[in-house]
């Protein structure tokens, strides 16, 4: 990745990404059965929850100074990235099945 502006980009184009899939898993879960429905809600509170701190740390690095320490809030966010796509793919998967 090259600047911290590319970076930033990037980064906000996927949190995007994922809050559209995470809209459309929403409106999967009134499909569903009444005991897999409980299950799949729990997971997506905790996708939710993992996209809010992703925000929360994409606000960070937005805001963060010239003279701060963004790779410090990089690595946070890559983290936070990795943490969201796995999570996305697991419920993508649970859905199908």
């Amino acid at each position: 990745m090259g600047t911290r502006e590319d970076y930033q980009l990037v980064m906000e184009m996927q949190l995007n990404q994922w809050k559209t899939q995470t809209e459309r898993l929403l409106a999967g879960v009134a499909q569903m059965a009444a005991p897999a429905k409980a299950q799949y809600e729990q997971n997506l509170a905790l996708l939710r929850t993992t996209q809010e701190e992703a925000w929360e740390n994409f606000r960070k690095l937005t805001n963060a100074g010239d003279g701060a320490p963004w790779e410090q809030f990089r690595a946070h966010m890559d983290k936070a990235s990795g943490e969201l796509k796995a999570a996305g793919e697991r419920m993508t998967a649970q859905f199908k099945a």
